[in-house]
């Protein structure tokens, strides 16, 4: 799949604007502030319905608009010719506002649900790196993003799990002042253990393809990287055995949310393999594109039709060697490039130049 033409209303930096990309190599040039990122941004946004950025909706909205939109022409594997939009609406209600999102294919409104999967995106930027400096939180957003584009199952599986977790934390806390009973915590017990398993399941495949993509990626560097996943499970016993503990802080201390993983490197066994702790920083930014390169590979063996590549800036990140990995790889996919200035041109011969 590739995208033929995008139409940018009110979305961040632009009024009005029509964009037409080539098939393949898109190189997006400017100086820094003309809006390359946030051309990337509604992109992702069309793939996934939110920002890889943004903190709330309304950020991605021009100042004192009430409407923003970012509809594209999408041409697939079939070469059938496609639209898709994602409009963003001002919802007034008493004294507060909030951001609506309407969902569209071939102009007829659609759920979120059905929407998902109309197109697919992998983006590469400089905060990638907080995947192996960061968080927990960071990592375990990444295996969420992962899944918000192919399988609403995922993502139905992560919302009830969030509900539960909130409504069990709260009774917790009603517990410990003597308002309610234990056996209230049943309910949503079972509610964490069922969406917990499912959620487990699908983290596990990804992990398990991507380690294995690794060890088989012909990238002598990239071999050397493995995932080390790190889940907290959710059983009756793990809830029983925690409940004292629990129950004084009013927290589920159990559960994927608090799951984490590390980039290990397999060279050295025998020492402290986590990149995070000894990685030099061309180390943890390789870490990180293989990475990628795993959710690319994922997406391809999974569904029919390949991702569009978004990369903000990557370039700057990465030694010779692996900016031409890069390159080849990005020849199979449409993809659109970043760069602050023209110096691009050697690496992406081809690309078609869209200057803002």
């Amino acid at each position: 799949m590739y995208i033929k033409k995008l139409l940018l209303e009110n979305f961040r930096s632009y009024d009005k604007k029509i964009f037409e990309f080539d098939p393949k190599i898109n190189l997006i040039t400017g100086e820094n502030g003309s809006g390359k990122t946030n051309l990337l941004e509604s992109l992702y946004f069309l793939s996934a319905g939110k920002s890889f950025r943004a903190s709330s909706m309304h950020q991605l909205m021009q100042w004192g608009s009430e409407f923003a939109s970012s509809r594209a022409k999408t041409i697939n594997s079939k070469n059938e010719e496609n639209e898709i939009e994602i409009q963003l609406l001002v919802q007034k209600e008493l004294a507060i506002s909030r951001i609506g999102r309407k969902f569209y294919l071939n102009k007829v409104e659609k759920t979120r649900a059905k929407y998902l999967g109309a197109l697919r995106s992998v983006i590469f930027h400089p905060e990638d790196i907080r995947l192996v400096t960061g968080s927990p939180t960071r990592r375990r957003d990444f295996l969420d993003e992962i899944y918000s584009q192919i399988d609403w199952h995922y993502n139905i599986a992560v919302s009830q799990y969030k509900k539960a977790l909130k409504h069990r934390n709260e009774l917790l806390d009603q517990i410990r002042l003597g308002k309610n009973q234990k056996s209230e915590l049943f309910y949503w017990d079972q509610a964490l253990i069922k969406n917990d398993d499912i959620i487990h399941q699908y983290r596990k495949k990804f992990i398990q393809f991507s380690n294995n993509f690794f060890e088989n990626h012909p990238d002598s560097e990239i071999k050397t990287i493995f995932l080390n996943y790190i889940p907290s499970i959710i059983t009756q016993n793990k809830l029983e055995s925690n409940y004292q503990k629990d129950l004084l802080c009013g927290y589920t201390s159990c559960g994927n949310h608090r799951d984490d993983y590390s980039f290990d490197n397999l060279i050295f066994p025998d020492i402290d393999k986590n990149l995070e702790h000894w990685g030099s920083r061309g180390q943890q930014r390789l870490a990180v594109l293989a990475l990628r390169l795993a959710q690319i590979a994922f997406y391809e063996e999974n569904h029919q039709e390949k991702p569009i590549l978004l990369l903000d800036d990557i370039f700057s990140e990465l030694d010779l060697h692996h900016r031409d990995l890069v390159s080849r790889i990005c020849q199979k996919y449409q993809t659109f490039f970043t760069f602050a200035s023209d110096g691009c041109n050697s690496i992406l011969p081809s690309a078609k130049i869209i200057n803002l």
